[in-house]
């Protein structure tokens, strides 16, 4: 009888629907730059969805990509799987002024999870004495 029972609950257990824990987050290193900068956009998608699309980058206007990376990781924990993308960006403004960059959006199913959006200010280089530009530093990308 306790078979039956056990056989009954294994079934309950395996036969109910599961539904994913997913986030997304983005997040920029800073919220003001200037022209001869470059800003690190990031999106963190966390899952408990075995397979993940890829999520929907907005369009960055106001900047250019310079360069790209992109990382995944998985780890299982009793039954339940984690699941991991990171996407990292260095973008290049093309130009002075206010920008704004649109949520990243990830659909899982019938859902869609957003991230946050962000207000970028742009300005132009400052010169020093005698019309110098600083030295700029090269970013590190940080998955």
């Amino acid at each position: 009888m306790k078979r039956i029972i056990l056989a009954v609950l294994l079934l309950v257990v395996c036969a109910t629907p599961s539904f994913a824990d997913t986030s997304i987050k983005a997040e920029v290193d800073k919220p003001i730059l200037t022209t001869d900068e470059t800003l690190i956009y990031k999106i963190v998608v966390t899952s408990t969805e075995k397979k993940l699309p890829q999520p929907q980058i907005p369009q960055l206007e106001g900047f250019k990509i310079i360069s790209q990376a992109s990382s995944s990781t998985a780890s299982f924990l009793k039954s339940e799987i984690k699941s991991i993308l990171v996407f990292a960006f260095i973008l290049s403004p093309l130009e002075v002024g206010k920008f704004k960059i649109k949520p990243a959006t990830i659909k899982i199913g019938d859902k869609v999870y957003s991230s946050q959006a962000f207000d970028i200010e742009v300005k132009q280089l400052p010169t020093g004495p005698g019309g110098e530009i600083p030295e700029s530093t090269e970013p590190q990308i940080n998955l």
